[in-house]
């Protein structure tokens, strides 16, 4: 799954319109990628599209990419928004940063704890999840 475009050194990276002047845009640079690398595909995007701003990925938007990836995985879309176990960003950080692989994280975090994670969310939310 990859909803994220790369520029021509490649780098990926996310936009989304912010308004009638053009979009956001997220860049997500591997290690790999140099500084120079990097200030080249924000040139690169500043060339070719209506940028309204640009960032780097922060800690977070990589968390959030990770979630999502998560959430996209095969084996999780047959699960309700509350069983699946991805709404711990500490755990999702720390999993993410050792390098454990979606697959990984679902099998290990997710799958072994659908009826947990239920159950928390049931007592946090109350019963009109199941309305939703």
């Amino acid at each position: 799954m990859s909803a994220y475009e790369k520029t021509s050194n490649g780098i990926e990276y996310i936009g989304e319109i912010a308004g009638s002047n053009g979009a956001s845009f997220t860049l997500f640079p591997a290690a790999e990628h140099t500084p120079k690398a990097v200030k080249k595909a924000i040139r690169e995007l500043f060339n070719n599209r209506d940028v309204v701003s640009m960032k780097i990925a922060s800690e977070r938007d990589w968390d959030e990419r990770y979630r999502t990836e998560i959430f996209a995985h095969p084996q999780v879309r047959p699960l309700r928004w509350y069983e699946i176990n991805a709404d711990d960003y500490e755990l999702l950080n720390k999993e993410r940063r050792k390098g454990t692989t979606v697959d990984e994280y679902v099998r290990n975090w997710v799958l072994p704890f659908t009826a947990e994670t239920r159950a928390g969310n049931v007592q946090k939310y109350g019963e009109k999840i199941f309305d939703l």
